[in-house]
This record gives structure tokens, sequence and C-alpha cells, in this order.
């Protein structure tokens, strides 16, 4: 619910009183007036045009600070980055320098390998000789045995010739004792060395089998070791390679943070630049706006002075036009069809569901019976009109033309902004001024907000309404500037008056816009 101020108590202003002049002081005027209202429109274009510049450019700063933030976050990221990338560097060079004492490394140890599969392998060799030799050993051994065992039974049986034989015989039995002894201990030393071959050939054959063994675990250990050592040559490789790369990242990295801190530097300072520029124009803005109503009361003061010009017809048809309203509040709260309280009703009642937001009021549906005819009207009075709304004087337009007052679409503000501006309010400086004026009439140039950014240039032609002797509010009229009517667009077009190349489009073009927003 939006409340307003306190309602104006005032009657009607008498009409200035006009003054004779002379034909040429008239002309002179008319000319003056024209000139101002010129005038007036080149200040509300170049307001306009400013408006635009300030507004880009303010899209500008902040596309600039987010560019700012970005190259911020860059600047922090590619640091990072070469950070990282020094890291790296540093990484690779202590990977590659353990690589190379790995290599170094292994090469020592297959070094080592190789002499111990070459000792390994001559002491299998010498085991199987020293096996061989042994069995040899053994084999002389048993036929030592084998003859021990002969001349045992020999010396045996020469004893007992010896015996047969008498004492005769007494030396041969000494000697077949002798003889027989010898034997035994042949006999004794063949078992003796049998006893003592036998566990050391079978050592000797398991350690033989275990040397074996051993040699061909070295020939692993030499093949896995020559495999290691192969791919330790390869990594050497690759991180040689990999090192060079991270070098270059690192370097890379390094010169893009140096002109990335550049174009950072740059960047602020054209920041700078940008939002200086947006200062400046919007204290340039501020300064046209004050123009814009400097030279809008300039052409308010030279309607006044009572010469017709181009503007004269619209505003006393304006003016007219508030009387008749105003004679029909009148009779309808003489007839008790309204009360004066509900006439000046404040309650400003939201209407749900609508953007841009509409309100009601309990006058609402008796204004637009009202005058809604009149509104029509102003449609085809003259070609350039483009609307003819009633505000109240808190600038709440209850009543619009019925172009302008078609039913809302949910979602789609742009279109109702264009579409959809009867019971709204509408306070910008242009729309308060008229509804709060209390002077015969009001003229104004301005820039019709038709939302979505779009604004068209136009003329505002106001009277005040008063009811009871109460200012109720005001008959607004808007038309398009460039010409009162369409023949007058011609004339303007066929005129001698050269055209600028800047222009981006002809005045009949820009006329025909007003005239058709849609």
């Amino acid at each position: 619910m939006v409340r307003s101020r306190h309602r104006h108590s005032s009657s009607r202003p008498a009409s200035p009183e006009v003054k004779e002049i002379t034909t040429a002081q008239a002309a002179t005027i008319e000319q003056m007036a024209d000139e101002i209202g010129e005038t007036g429109l080149l200040v509300v274009e170049a307001a306009t045009k400013v408006e635009s510049i300030a507004t880009n450019i303010t899209t500008q700063v902040d596309l600039f600070k987010e560019l700012t933030l970005a190259a911020r976050d860059l600047r922090d990221g590619n640091r990072s980055l070469a950070d990282d990338a020094e890291a790296a560097a540093d990484a690779t060079q202590k990977m590659n320098l353990e690589l190379e004492q790995s290599s170094n490394e292994m090469a020592a140890s297959l070094s080592e390998v190789n002499y111990m599969i070459q000792w390994v392998a001559s002491t299998s060799t010498q085991l199987e000789t020293l096996q061989q030799e042994m069995e040899d050993v053994g084999r002389i051994a048993h036929h030592l045995d084998s003859i021990a065992q002969q001349t045992h039974v020999l010396a045996l049986n020469a004893h007992i010739e010896a015996a047969r034989a008498g004492t005769g015989a007494t030396g041969f039995t000494v000697i077949a004792n002798a003889i027989r002894d010898l034997a035994d201990q042949a006999i004794d030393a063949a078992a003796s060395i049998s006893s003592t071959l036998d566990p050391l050939i079978e050592s000797v054959n398991e350690l033989g089998g275990t040397t074996k063994g051993a040699r061909r675990g070295a020939e692993r250990a030499r093949n896995a070791i020559d495999i290691v050592a192969t791919s330790i040559k390869r990594s050497q490789e690759e991180g040689q390679v990999l090192d060079h790369r991270v070098e270059a990242i690192a370097t890379f990295s390094r010169t893009i943070n140096e002109k990335v801190g550049l174009f950072s530097n740059s960047l602020l300072s054209l920041f700078d630049g940008v939002e200086h520029s947006e200062n400046d124009l919007n204290a340039a803005t501020a300064s046209l706006e004050h123009l814009m109503q400097r030279t809008n009361s300039l052409v308010q003061l030279s309607a006044k002075v009572g010469v017709a010009t181009s503007d004269t017809p619209l505003v006393m048809e304006v003016v007219r036009c508030a009387h008749i309203i105003e004679e029909r509040m009148e009779r309808a709260l003489a007839a008790g069809e309204v009360s004066i309280e509900t006439l000046f009703d404040e309650e400003y009642e939201e209407v749900p569901g609508t953007n841009p937001q509409q309100h009601l009021t309990r006058f609402t549906a008796f204004v637009d019976r009202s005058v809604q005819d009149l509104l029509e009207a102003f449609l085809d009075y003259s070609p350039t009109v483009v609307f003819a709304a009633v505000v109240d004087r808190n600038g709440y337009l209850s009543t619009h033309n019925l172009k302008y007052s078609l039913p809302p679409t949910p979602g789609d503000p742009v279109w109702n902004a264009a579409h959809c501006r009867n019971h709204r309010f509408f306070t910008d400086p242009t729309g308060i001024h008229a509804a709060r004026s209390r002077d015969e009439f009001l003229l104004q140039t301005y820039r019709r907000d038709m939302g979505g950014g779009n604004f068209l240039l136009m003329k505002d032609a106001s009277a005040p309404i008063y009811v009871a002797g109460l200012h109720w509010g005001a008959l607004r009229l808007g038309y398009a500037p460039l010409a009162s009517t369409f023949e007058e667009a011609r004339q303007v077009q066929r005129s001698e008056r050269p055209s600028s190349p800047n222009k981006p489009r002809s005045e009949r073009r820009e006329l025909d816009e007003l005239l058709s927003p849609w």
C-alpha cells in the first residue's frame, strides 16, 4: 500500500493576461519560442545520449572490475603455476640426479654380480674336478682294498703252507704273517679311505648342486639387473626430456607472469580512467538534467507569452479537456455518484502478480468511466499525439489510452512496461511536475521510459484538474516533438537544412517510431 503526502488545496490560477504586441515582436517571440523549444529537444536528446553513454560506461566499469579481478586471479594463478613449475624443475633435477646415482650403483652391482657369477662358475668347475678326482681316489681305494683282501688270503695260505712244512719254513711263516699284517693294514686303510671319501663325495656333490643353483640364480639376478638398469637408463633419458620441458614451462610461466603483471597494471590504470569517466559522465548527466529542467522552464515561459507556436493548439486542447473533466467530476460529486473522500482516496492497493506493479483505488473505476472517451479522442486530434492520461496529484496514473491499458503478461515485465501503463505510479521528474503543477498549463520535454532500456523523446503538455476547489491531479498529453502534423514533418524533410552525416536515422523515421512505439 502506498501513501501520499497531504492533498493540496488551491483554486485554479487565472490565465495570464495577454498583452498587445506588434507583429514584428510577435514574430520575434514566436521564433524565440521555437528556438527555445528546439533547444529543449536538443538538451533532452543530449541528455538521453549522455545517459546512454553513462549506462554503457557503468556497464564497462563493471566489466573492467570483473576483468581486473580475473587478471588478478590469472596473475596469482600463473604465479602459483610458476612456483609449481620451479618446484617441478627442482624435483626433476633431483630425480635425474637420483636416477644417475641409481644407474651408477646398478652398474656397480651388475659388475659385482658378474664377478660372483664368474666365481661361482669357476668354483663349480673346480668342485666338479675335485669330485672327479675324489671318485678316482675312491676307485683306487676300492682297488687297493681288493688287492689287500687278495694279499691277506694269499698270506693266510702261505702261513698254512709254512705250518705244514714244519720248522724249516719258520722264516717263510714270519714273512707270511708280516704280509698278512700288511694286508690287514691295507684293508683297514682302504676302509678308512672309503668311509672318509663317501660323505666327502656326497658333500661335494651336494655343494656342486648348490653352486649350480647359485649360478643360475646369479644369472637370473644379472638378467633382472640388466632389465632394471635399462629401465633406469630409459627413465633417466625421459627425466632429462622432462627436465627440459619443465624448465621451459617455468621460463614461459615467468614470462607470462611478467606480462600479466604489466597487463594487470595497465588494466588498473584503464579501469581508473573509465571509472573517472563514469564519474564525469554522471556529473554531466546531472548537469544536463538540471539544464533540461531550466530549458523546460524557458519553454514554459515562452508558451505563457501568449504568442501562438506549434505547441499552442495542443496546449489549448489539453486545458479545454481538463475543464471538461473538472465539470464531469463536479457533476458526479453533486449528484452523489461519487464522494469527495472517494475522489481523494490515497489507499493505493497493490494488484497481485503485476510487474511493473499496478494499484487500484476507490476512484479508479469512476475515473475510467468518466474520462476514457476524452483520452481516446486525443489520438484522433493530431497525428503527432502519442498518448493521453489522467494522473492524481501523487503521480498515480489511473486512466490511460486503451492501447496502453492491456492486461499484463506474467513473466514479461518489459512488454508490460510498454503496454500496461495504466494503474501505475509515474514519479519521474516530468510525471511528478505535471501531477503537482498548479499553473494553467505545463509544457515539458522529456524521455518517455518504455521499459527494457527504451526511451522515446517527447513533449508533455499538462493542465491541472481541480475538484471542489482542491487540486486533484492533472491531464497529461504526450506528443511527438518534431512537427505538429505529418505534413509539417514532410516539410521538415523537404527543407534545405542539411542533414548531419552522423545522424543514424531520419527525422521522419524518428517521428514514425514515436507515433508507432511498437
